[in-house]
């Protein structure tokens, strides 16, 4: 007899449900900042470049949240046949193009993260640094292959052999294939080299980063501060607003990104000290921990536009601008088509 698996937790599939509301929202985010910067002439000058390629790969992680996370619930809640076998196909696709979106953005913020350090330690490096935007963004990128492309390798669907299952859900079933078997690769690659460079290098890079940042900060502060010249009170209050955009800005990007990733990489931590323990006595907790990870990182995606828009004056104006030449365009054209229509009468 055909063994189906159970529906997911209520719990679970609420989650699921509110990353799907979200990532809408993302897409809509990132879709309204990408149209903005692709329009400004400044885009491929300035680091608005590092946070367009951002924008792009936010858009594809979350397009392909809901295909990849939400129709995979639906089919173990319905039933649905005909969803599952329009799903099995794409699952595997689906699921290697957002992880190696989620790396190749991880690394594309550290680049922004680092540009930002370079700037304000004033350092030799940053015109090196700014005119290979485009290079550390196919940097980043083939990270994100490296890495995570090996999935499709990794992954495959499989029929399922019990006859009893034929025409229900469970017809197929997803499995990893025989190439994780081996050490070089299932153990050394995928467990040790892939968590290292995409879980835990990008999170203590990041940090280190904001933290040098603020270091650096304070301490042009207190330089400005003890600087006695007649500029001493313009110098102070120069410091203080250059103060709070940066440090907001760190804190917002720091704090989000750390909560977006703080539960995966708790649960690699784990699962370096003790999978069986993961896989076998908290297992529904570890399916959980699965689907409230990704749930955040939708969550941040959808989140970079408003924190852009509160912290970055720059950002802001060039939104802002993108919205006045629409405005304006339209009404040159209502008052072009009215001047027609006056001729012709």
């Amino acid at each position: 007899m055909c063994e189906e698996d159970g529906p997911k937790s209520t719990i679970s599939f609420a989650m699921v449900i509110a990353g799907s509301i979200i990532s809408i929202i993302s897409i809509s985010n990132n879709v309204l900042l990408f149209i903005s910067l692709i329009r400004n002439n400044r885009c491929f000058k300035c680091y608005f470049h590092f946070i367009l390629a951002l924008c792009f790969f936010d858009i594809i992680i979350s397009v392909c949240y809901m295909p990849v996370i939400l129709v995979d619930s639906l089919k173990d809640w319905t039933k649905w046949i005909e969803l599952a076998r329009a799903w099995w196909p794409f699952f595997v696709y689906g699921l290697a193009m957002t992880h190696v979106c989620m790396t190749t953005a991880c690394y594309i913020l550290i680049a922004v993260a680092y540009e930002r350090y370079l700037i304000t330690v004033r350092s030799y490096m940053l015109k090196q640094f700014q005119k290979r935007r485009s290079w550390w963004c196919f940097a980043c990128l083939a990270i994100g292959v490296l890495t995570k492309g090996g999935m499709l390798m990794e992954l495959d669907v499989f029929p399922n052999e019990d006859p009893t299952c034929k025409n229900t859900v469970m017809e197929y079933y997803v499995d990893v294939t025989e190439i994780t078997k081996s050490n070089w690769y299932g153990s050394i690659y995928k467990f040790w080299f892939r968590n290292i460079v995409t879980v835990f290098l990008p999170f203590f890079l990041l940090l280190l980063i904001n933290l040098g940042i603020v270091l650096e900060l304070r301490s042009q502060m207190k330089h400005a501060f003890g600087n006695r010249s007649r500029r001493r009170f313009s110098l102070r209050m120069q410091s203080r607003t250059n103060v709070r955009q940066a440090t907001a800005t760190m804190l917002f990007i720091c704090v989000i990104y750390l909560i977006s990733n703080v539960v995966n990489v708790f649960i690699t931590a784990w699962e370096f000290v003790d999978l069986d323990s993961l896989t076998n006595r908290f297992l529904e907790e570890y399916m959980l921990s699965a689907d409230l990870s990704s749930v955040l990182v939708v969550t941040a995606c959808a989140l970079r536009l408003p924190i852009y828009m509160l912290c970055n004056p720059e950002l802001r104006k060039a939104v802002k601008k993108s919205f006045t030449h629409k405005s304006e365009h339209q009404q040159k054209m209502h008052q072009t088509f009215s001047l027609i229509a006056k001729i012709l009468v």
